[in-house]
């Protein structure tokens, strides 16, 4: 897998190198809605040109992906108090998971019966529990 993404990617393929790029064209509000959807056959610097977004721009905050800050496997973590607070369903689920998968930029994490998939944004690291 690429560790950057380079203009020529079309936007299936960068979604592909890192699940944080849908965040990212998110943000400048491309493929969201009928709008402003974007054909997943264009490449990053189509988009770019065809909504006016400065391409340099675009690249920096994708590959700005790797440089965020990550999880290992078998990180034990909890969901933030905002996330559980939005979704009713949450409430119930055990404080404390753990990062069962990583692939692409998405982690999953266990939280007893419940998998989870998020970036390491959507996480926060549980601090290890002093021993008995």
């Amino acid at each position: 897998m690429a560790d950057q993404f380079s203009k020529d990617l079309t936007v299936e393929q960068a979604f592909k190198v890192h699940a944080g790029a849908r965040r990212v064209f998110a943000r400048f509000h491309l493929g969201g809605c009928s709008n402003c959807a974007i054909s997943e056959h264009e490449t990053i610097e189509q988009v770019s040109q065809g909504y006016g977004i400065p391409l340099e721009m675009l690249m920096a905050e994708l590959n700005k992906l790797f440089d965020a800050p990550s999880l290992s496997v078998g990180d034990k973590v909890r969901l933030p108090d905002e996330i559980r607070a939005k979704i009713p369903q949450l409430a119930h689920v055990p404080e404390i998971g753990e990062i069962k998968e990583l692939a692409a930029g998405a982690y999953t994490a266990e939280f007893g019966d419940v998998r989870l998939q998020g970036l390491a944004e959507d996480f926060i690291k549980a601090e290890a529990q002093p021993a008995a």
